[in-house]
């Protein structure tokens, strides 16, 4: 049990590096518990055998697979800071202990808060509403599936590959580059009000496999995304906007869309929806004491040691004591939301509901850039880790393993998941610049536009809020559209090509193994560029 508490711990550094830097590099979070079966596979096969191996690959990925959501909703909010006030991220940056303790205490209070949430709903979500968790049920049956040993091998062949390929990429030692990091399509050139950037195919392997992993839901509104910009932005802004900067046009239609995202989620249909969802699933009191009398440490007692903390953690960083309990209250009802529809479906909306938390105090409050970004990680890390650990409590339902342990194995996945985060994120953010193609941040960025948009200029705002409705309306998904325009053409097409190459499979998910060894080693090789420079 030392060996699987030791690659448990491995395992969930390796997720949270891989996911820290796919959240920042693309508009996308996977879940990496798939991943990490199958690399816990490769390890713990010549160790143990029968149920013995299916517990120890139960435990190792419910307590690594935390480190992955973590890192995916820090990757998703912490940027937002960068884009609010360079100066003040960069001044952060240049002290590198201070910036790793911020970065892990505050992923320590969302952490914990979302842990004790999903205490008060594990009664609720797994025995009275018995709801699917679809990735706890998918886990569950690659565990316990005898045939996994040879995806495991698949996974290591990407893994291999990748390594190989970015090897020949970078150079080794003293021998250069042999593969190029771009191909060029064609040259740049300009007719009339249009002008056509320069097309360049990245050979960069992450995004094949991002693209693939998340299939041909993203090539439709990619493509709208790019072609909007070159197609309808450029022309608009050369002819009724010249005297603007070709960014600040972007930046203001972009803030429009954004807001068009915001308007429609306020509507009054879908708050009618949510209120619903909230009261048509009202928490049953005897469901709640059901709840407190099922695990070993009285729920009451950590949850006011909780509330002490987060109000003085809160108040360090200058928030009103209303301010403290609404954030505190307004997430524990998202977060009891997300886990009903993660529970049926397997998506967890974070941003989503993360904006319905921060637009009203953006109104009624005058907050600061340091509270915005607090506000927004606190919401996305709490419900987040509160998903994860259910889909994870799922399988120990099904599995039958031995509860407490499994719970320590969550905990430690929690506690090194928070406690590297600020590290890795110093790390690449110190090495690559946000908003490059290395580590655009889109999530970053449109939250950012959100909190400006009251500063840009209101005709390109409100043009940019129609296009929003009207994509609505053609039900493509506006962030993924946003991610498009705003993102590099080369980034776009490399996703694109990725969510292509599934319509040209027999079977996609028989792939995605392979591609996850991909999407991986390319995450790692990333960070090691950053360690050796």
């Amino acid at each position: 049990m030392h060996a699987t508490m030791i690659f448990s711990a491995l395992l969930t550094l390796f997720s949270t590096t891989v996911m820290s830097y796919i959240a920042m590099a693309t508009p996308i979070g996977p879940w990496i518990a798939p991943t990490v079966v199958l690399c816990a596979l490769l390890i713990y096969a010549a160790i143990y055998s029968g149920k013995e191996l299916d517990d120890a690959l139960i435990y190792t990925t419910i307590c690594a697979s935390i480190g992955g959501i973590v890192a995916t909703a820090f990757g998703f909010t912490f940027p937002t800071l960068f884009f609010l006030d360079q100066a003040l991220y960069n001044e952060l940056l240049a002290q590198p202990i201070r910036f790793a303790l911020i970065c892990s205490s505050i992923a320590f209070s969302a952490g914990w808060y979302g842990f004790w949430i999903a205490d008060v709903t594990e009664y609720t979500f797994i025995i009275e509403k018995d709801l699917p968790f679809p990735i706890g049920q998918m886990i569950y049956k690659m565990i316990v599936a005898q045939k996994q040993f040879a995806k495991a091998i698949e996974l290591a062949i990407g893994f291999c590959a990748t390594l190989i390929f970015s090897l020949l990429q970078d150079g080794i030692s003293m021998i250069g580059a042999i593969i190029p990091k771009t191909v060029m399509i064609c040259s740049s050139f300009s007719y009339y009000a249009l002008h056509v950037p320069a097309f360049q195919f990245e050979l960069w392997p992450m995004l094949w496999a991002i693209g693939f992993v998340t299939g041909h839901m993203i090539v439709v509104p990619l493509l709208a995304g790019s072609l909007s910009k070159i197609l309808i932005l450029g022309p608009i802004q050369s002819l009724f906007f010249p005297s603007m900067h070709s960014m600040d046009f972007i930046l203001a239609f972009c803030s429009g869309m954004v807001v068009s995202g915001v308007v429609s989620s306020f509507l009054p249909k879908n708050i009618k929806y949510l209120f619903n969802k909230l009261t048509g699933g009202a928490i049953d009191l005897q469901v709640w004491r059901a709840s407190l009398l099922s695990i070993d440490r009285p729920l009451w007692a950590q949850g006011l040691a909780l509330m002490i903390y987060l109000s003085l953690f809160f108040s360090y960083v200058g928030f009103t004591f209303v301010t403290q309990w609404y954030l505190i209250l307004s997430t524990f009802v998202c977060a009891y939301q997300i886990v009903m529809i993660a529970g049926k479906i397997g998506l967890a909306q974070l941003g989503r509901f993360a904006t319905f938390v921060l637009v009203p105090l953006l109104f009624l409050t005058n907050l600061d850039v340091v509270q915005i970004t607090i506000i927004s990680m606190f919401v996305e890390i709490s419900t987040g880790v509160a998903v994860d650990l259910l889909f994870g409590r799922k399988v120990i339902a099904l599995s039958g393993v031995d509860k407490r342990v499994a719970r320590r194995y969550q905990y430690a996945g929690l506690v090194i998941s928070c406690a590297v985060i600020g590290i890795i994120f110093w790390l690449l953010t110190s090495h690559f610049t946000l908003g490059s193609p290395e580590l655009f941040a889109q999530r970053g960025q449109a939250r950012a536009l959100l909190v400006y948009a009251k500063e840009f200029d209101y005709c390109v705002l409100l043009i940019g809020i129609c296009y929003g409705l009207a994509l609505k309306v053609l039900k493509l998904n506006p962030m993924l559209v946003l991610g498009g325009i705003l993102m590099p053409i080369n980034i776009s097409i490399g996703l694109v090509v990725g969510g292509l190459l599934t319509l040209v499979t027999h079977d996609a998910q028989e792939w995605f193994p392979f591609w996850s060894g991909v999407f991986a080693a390319n995450s790692i090789w990333m960070l090691v560029q950053t360690l050796l420079c």
